[in-house]
């Protein structure tokens, strides 16, 4: 059985991340065994199933953005899409609609949460390798890194008839390769120096001698072109740093290595080597050495001594990329490894896709169909005319730039049973019964004017290829579009249903298009159901003036039964029930999702992500791996004594395994004459906006005037300690506190 996340990061270790995780499920919900009837019979109406319309109003939270494609001229241009500003749209760049198909994504992937669908969807790339060449003891993967290149060897690729093999260097006493100090290296061999602009991979033909060392190593005593020492090889340099150094402009490596010439023997590479190296090439590595890395005949290349058998792991330098292998594995590990297998059983069809439909990936499923049709179809959201301006800006902005996902970031996407970082769980160990993906990865919301445009000074310093430009709607534009529903159980409507007023809820908001790690996308949602009696609407049709719609839209009680029999089933089928949960918003699982969708989401601070160089001392705030805490920890929600003992191991945390904290107080604001400490967001010669513990930047802030502080000493992201001076309600209900600096505390007398 997987074990469970930790339920209470310590302070100290929690991680900042602007996404977050609900769990996966312990177990799939199915669709109902009804379903073999209806996708036999969808030619008809089923007249004890539900068909009808939805009407929906969407309504922007935060800035909006959907991307409009390429057009042929365009694409035939050689633009990219990142090149393309405008929102998506049908008639008028003027006019933005949002896709059916976004609408759909969205209101699928909420289905599939609150329903227990399973994760079938999941990637068997990229391929999971890992460097620890630095890394400090009390790192998990120190240890495993550095027993394992004990072993590296080096040698020449040949190309054979079975395959790729490695031909050993003819080793000088017990070494296979040997370094060489860049500074010994002449001019005459044309080496590009490591800190050199136009610094890259290179492979050089060379002779050279050798000499030990006081500390008894055997190092490059003379090198030169071919021919002018006695022994021959290849000098091979690797990357020198730079462009991981957050800033630094010259190199900290000082030595290159030298592979001696071939010698004996050859060792095969075993298949799967090659396909994990392939799938593992780095981006950097691509650019210098192709699609292929070091693949080539004759290139020098650094391998583990499999002793016997076949070479399981090579690459371009001696402290190369080893695969992540779990115990039993013989390749490196993948996402789709650590989703428990009957989470993604391609043979159970969930609530979701007994809905929206799904095409499998194979014919291979006997007894089952490879395609089945869904019955709820979404057309595009046109905004309502008389809006006024539905921009956020004038023209096109360049927002921050957002970097792809990072799941070798472990500490973070895998279950964590415990904190301590030499403990943690990462690609090597083995899935199921250590750890497992964390579940679904949702962002969180920022407000309703999050922080998105990059500055102009920082957009000029950028390449060009990693910008791009966005005309994002404001938030406060409105849009409509329509749901048509067919056939339809009484559970299948109440999930939807589910989501839908869950959309709707002031507490919640829903997200949706690009840039929402950034806090765009906040949508909130509204809805109208009329149930299509079609009996009346034929025998009725022509009766009129118009077309008889045969609606019914008096059918509350209808549709609050669908809900709780959705409720009912889910809690049923999950074994939720059977562990003591009445309702489904109480489960662990959906506090989670709806800590992530809550309006409007936690303090900035705590929803960032962490920094390489952080502050004035440049702090590395990846380097402990702190681990992501549940959404719940984020929000100040508790777990109960119950789901506290469900969710504690042996060992380590016992400690964990204590009462719940007492619940947290709402916030208060800070009265006139009371004294608070908190961040400072924002700062010129004028004024400096603070914080308010507890809310966030649109429910309240502090206003502290240049008249009553020196400034210069006041900068964002630093702490201030103020005393309110007067309360004030601003005309969009925002509280704005007068304050001044505070006094000084002093020690005791």
């Amino acid at each position: 059985m997987t074990p469970n996340h930790i339920p209470q990061v310590s302070e100290r270790r929690a991680a900042l991340a602007p996404y977050n995780f609900v769990p996966l499920p312990e177990q799939v919900v199915p669709a109902e065994p009804s379903l073999s009837e209806v996708r036999t019979q969808q030619d008809r109406y089923h007249t004890e199933r539900f068909t009808g319309q939805i009407a929906c109003t969407l309504t922007s939270e935060s800035p909006l953005f959907v991307r409009c494609g390429l057009t042929p001229q365009q694409f035939a241009a050689g633009l990219e899409a990142k090149d393309q500003p405008d929102f998506f749209f049908t008639a008028s760049p003027d006019t933005p609609v949002i896709p059916g198909s976004s609408l759909r994504g969205m209101l699928r992937s909420l289905v599939e949460i609150a329903a227990y669908a399973k994760l079938d969807r999941v990637t068997d790339r990229p391929r999971f390798f890992y460097r620890a060449v630095a890394a400090k003891k009390d790192d998990p993967l120190a240890e495993p890194y550095r027993d394992q290149l004990r072993g590296v060897k080096a040698g020449y690729l040949a190309w054979r008839r079975t395959g790729w093999v490695i031909v050993p260097s003819r080793p000088i006493g017990s070494d296979s390769f040997i370094k060489v100090r860049e500074g010994d290296i002449p001019p005459s061999l044309d080496l590009t120096r490591m800190n050199a602009g136009d610094y890259h991979l290179q492979s050089i033909d060379v002779s050279f001698t050798h000499k030990r060392t006081p500390r008894g190593r055997t190092v490059v005593d003379q090198i030169d072109r071919p021919g002018v020492h006695t022994l021959a090889g290849r000098l091979v340099t690797s990357g020198n740093m730079i462009e991981t150094g957050g800033g630094r402009t010259r190199s900290p490596r000082k030595n290159h290595i030298v592979v001696p010439e071939p010698g004996n023997g050859e060792l095969a590479i075993d298949a799967q080597a090659i396909d994990d190296y392939v799938n593992g090439l780095s981006d950097f590595i691509v650019d210098e050495l192709g699609p292929n890395g070091v693949l080539r005949d004759g290139a020098a290349v650094f391998y583990l001594d499999p002793g016997k058998g076949a070479v399981t792991a090579f690459g371009h330098s001696p402290n190369f990329r080893l695969p992540y292998r779990f115990p039993g594995s013989q390749r490196a590990a993948t996402p789709r490894d650590f989703v428990p297998a009957d989470l993604r059983d391609e043979a159970t069809i969930d609530l979701a896709e007994a809905i929206f439909g799904y095409v499998r990936g194979s014919l291979q499923k006997q007894g089952q169909e490879q395609a089945l049709a869904g019955r709820v179809f979404v057309g595009d959201a046109t905004p309502d005319p008389g809006q006024g301006d539905l921009w956020l800006s004038d023209g096109p902005i360049t927002p921050h730039i957002l970097a792809s996902p990072k799941p070798t970031t472990f500490q973070h996407y895998l279950v964590q049973p415990d904190e301590t970082q030499r403990s943690l769980r990462h690609y090597a160990s083995a899935p199921d019964a250590d750890t497992a993906a964390r579940g679904h990865k949702r962002y969180w919301h920022k407000g309703g004017d999050p922080a998105i445009a990059m500055p102009a000074d920082q957009a000029a310093a950028t390449s060009d290829t990693q910008l791009t430009s966005i005309r994002p709607v404001r938030a406060g534009v409105t849009f409509r579009f329509t749901l048509h529903v067919e056939n339809l159980s009484q559970i299948e409507l109440g999930a939807l249903l589910w989501v839908l007023r869950l959309g709707g809820d002031p507490a919640y908001r829903l997200k949706l298009g690009m840039g929402k790690p950034l806090g765009m996308g906040a949508v909130r949602l509204g809805h109208t159901v009329a149930k299509s009696l079609r009996a009346q609407r034929y025998a009725a049709l022509f009766a009129g003036d118009t077309w008889a719609s045969g609606a019914d839209d008096q059918i509350d009680a209808e549709l609050d039964a669908a809900a709780a029999a959705f409720e009912g089933y889910v809690l049923e089928q999950s074994g939720e029930r059977a562990k003591g949960y009445a309702a489904l918003d109480k489960t662990l699982r959906m506090r989670c999702l709806l800590a992530l969708l809550s309006w409007p989401g936690p303090l900035p601070e705590q929803t960032r992500y962490q920094e390489i160089e952080r502050g004035p001392r440049r702090e590395n705030e990846y380097k402990d791996r702190p681990v992501l805490p549940l959404p719940t920890q984020v929000v100040g929600a508790t777990l109960s004594a119950a789901e506290l003992a469900a969710k504690g191991t042996p060992g380590r945390q016992a400690q964990e395994q204590r009462p719940p904290r007492p619940e947290k107080p709402a916030p208060q604001i800070p009265g006139a004459g009371e004294v608070f400490t908190a961040t400072i967001i924002e700062a010129d010669a004028s004024a400096a906006v603070i914080a308010v513990p507890g809310f966030s930047a649109e429910q309240a802030v502090a206003l502290l005037s240049a008249d009553v502080a020196d400034l210069r000493r006041y900068r964002v992201g630093h702490p201030a300690r103020v005393e309110v001076v007067e309360v004030k309600t601003q005309r969009s209900g925002r509280r704005l506190l007068v304050v001044r600096p505070a006094a000084r505390q002093r020690g005791n007398q």
